[in-house]
């Protein structure tokens, strides 16, 4: 099994010996100016305080337990099965996950929420699965989707059968716990909720909740667009296979989490990088009205792309390069294609945390992204529940290079030459390296404004505009962990997910572990409580942390750091010139 970006970056930060900052891939052209050719739908919005009320959750013994096979009489989805123990019943049958030895928490792994996405299932949206009547061993790992190993594509790793969620729970029957639902990132490429870092073990007894990871198809097997494909769906529309994958896995936590001890009324969904893309995407989806209620969005940009420029980005160049541009019937050709050898076909989307192009991920398809979500946000049509967002200080560290100055200049202008001189001056006066320790260090903070800081305040300012529930930002600064002598400290993109998880164990350093000090501690108790405190009441404050709602005016947020502390005003000068810049 392989580790994400984000375990690695952890890893390789951390370590006391090795872990240079080696060249990453050019930084492409920005794709922030593209985010306004759009299409316009209303849609359906949930109660105007932002406590969205989700359906109550069907008892799946009871219901099973009217329903059997008419030819053979055989019971269906494990009819009369009870929850005993690590023994519980689920709408599509009756599963076993294991306890985890030392401790209180019940662990489920790979559990089917959909059918394999294989055959003539795939590039089709998600359906249920064959219902099952004896029960179903969940104590092993799922394998993740399958993907790339690197950015040469020299080779993938996972499966076409992957969509399974895992589940922790320090309680298995009735129970009013708060549910975290977490989608993971890599770009919509890579990835996998299995990482050892998003085991939920450690959040799930620290809290008091019931944790989900949720597995979704990557890269074009999750996105892809096309005509035909379109032609042959019941909405009119292609690709999103991914969005549409995290909608049926929180149907399922809907249906099924009142049985794993958790409350179906206090579901949060929250994601990181390309999983903090994918909650904006679903705060703003028609279809996801009612399966969460708060969301927290970890550094990721609300940015939609139109069909029509998302088609001429990525899936135009990638159709043309599958060989299957001029069959008669694509989907066929492209269901042929082994998934390994699909994954390969360039664009594949590959993520560099540092560059600025888009790869495969969520668009404006009319179906389950009316609109942008930012345009959703504004406009109050979208799903208004109690929102965390924000981002880390120093999220591109681990993907800069050490750049010289000439070649940091010759970067900028190449990267923003669409935007004309007199903007690459204004740029290059407000990024000048002689403000910061050294050219690289001036990039990082270019291009984690333009990337994470900035489209934080965005998406926070149009969710204000657009709701009266509540609304928080956080800016993640905290760099006191023990770093090697060749890894000065950041708050790079994803730290703030082993605070979260407490998952210390994840971080492989060679042969040794790494040893949490006082203020990782601190830090992993601040983020962790206030996590569950949203998804519990809707408000993140308390360890010694009163978190400011967010006012459009003064921009105040949360500091996450030792010691944590509220403000106003994050990287204010730079996040006004870019939205001079790129239209906002």
């Amino acid at each position: 099994m392989t580790r994400s970006s984000h375990a690695v970056f952890i890893a390789t930060y951390l370590a006391s010996a090795c872990g240079d900052d080696s060249a990453t891939s050019e930084a492409g052209t920005t794709s922030s100016t593209e985010t306004g050719a759009t299409t316009s739908a209303t849609q359906t919005t949930t109660a105007e305080t932002g406590a969205t009320t989700s359906a109550t959750a069907t008892t799946t013994a009871e219901t099973a337990a009217s329903e059997s096979d008419s030819t053979t009489g055989a019971p269906l989805c494990g009819a009369g099965f009870q929850v005993d123990g690590a023994r519980v019943p689920t709408s599509f049958g009756p599963i076993e996950g294991e306890q985890i030895g030392g401790s209180e928490i019940f662990r489920f792994r790979g559990v089917p929420f959909a059918a394999p996405p294989t055959g003539e299932l795939r590039l089709r949206p998600p359906e249920d699965p064959e219902c099952w009547s004896e029960v179903r061993p969940t104590k092993d790992p799922a394998p993740a989707c399958v993907q790339l190993v690197d950015a040469a594509a020299s080779a993938t790793v996972g499966d076409e059968d992957c969509l399974y969620i895992n589940l922790w729970t320090p309680a298995t029957g009735p129970g009013d716990r708060p549910v975290l639902v977490f989608i993971h990132g890599g770009g919509n490429s890579i990835g996998s909720a299995v990482d050892p870092l998003y085991d939920g073990g450690a959040l799930a007894e620290s809290q008091g909740v019931v944790v989900v990871t949720v597995a979704y198809r990557l890269g074009a097997l999750g996105y892809l667009t096309h005509p035909s494909l379109a032609a042959e769906s019941s909405s009119s529309s292609s690709g999103n296979y991914g969005a549409l994958d995290q909608l049926h896995a929180l149907r399922w936590v809907r249906d099924n989490v009142a049985n794993f001890g958790g409350d179906p009324s206090k579901v949060m969904l929250f994601g990181e990088s390309a999983g903090a893309v994918n909650a904006c995407t679903l705060l703003g989806s028609p279809l996801a009205a009612g399966l969460f209620d708060a969301a927290i969005i970890q550094s990721g940009a609300c940015s939609e792309r139109s069909l029509a420029l998302y088609t001429q980005q990525i899936s135009g160049p990638w159709i043309s390069a599958s060989g299957c541009a001029d069959e008669a019937d694509v989907p066929a050709c492209l269901r042929a294609l082994p998934a390994t050898e699909l994954v390969k076909i360039a664009p594949n989307g590959y993520p560099d945390v540092a560059g600025l192009s888009q790869g495969f991920g969520p668009h404006v398809d009319g179906y389950v992204v009316p609109a942008p979500s930012l345009q959703a946000f504004s406009a109050g049509e979208h799903n208004r529940v109690p929102v965390i967002i924000g981002a880390n200080a120093e999220e591109t560290a681990r993907a800069v290079p050490q750049l010289t100055l000439a070649q940091y200049n010759a970067l900028v202008q190449s990267t923003f030459a669409v935007l004309g001189d007199a903007a690459i001056d204004q740029i290059l006066a407000l990024y000048d390296p002689a403000d910061y320790a050294d050219p690289k260090a001036a990039y990082v903070a270019l291009t984690s404004d333009v990337k994470f800081v900035c489209n934080a305040r965005r998406a926070a300012r149009a969710l204000a505009d657009g709701q009266r529930a509540p609304v928080y930002r956080y800016h993640f600064a905290y760099d006191g962990y023990t770093a090697g002598p060749n890894n000065p400290p950041s708050a790079f993109h994803g730290l703030e997910l082993i605070y979260i998880f407490g998952n210390y164990a994840a971080i492989e350093l060679g042969g040794f572990d790494y040893k949490p000090n006082a203020d990782d501690l601190a830090m992993s108790a601040l983020l962790g409580g206030a996590w569950a405190r949203l998804a519990a009441a809707g408000d993140p404050s308390g360890g010694g942390l009163t978190w400011p709602l967010y006012q459009v005016d003064s921009d105040p947020y949360a500091l996450l750091d030792a010691p944590p502390s509220a403000g106003e005003g994050v990287r204010t000068a730079e996040c006004d010139l870019w939205d001079l810049l790129l239209g906002f």
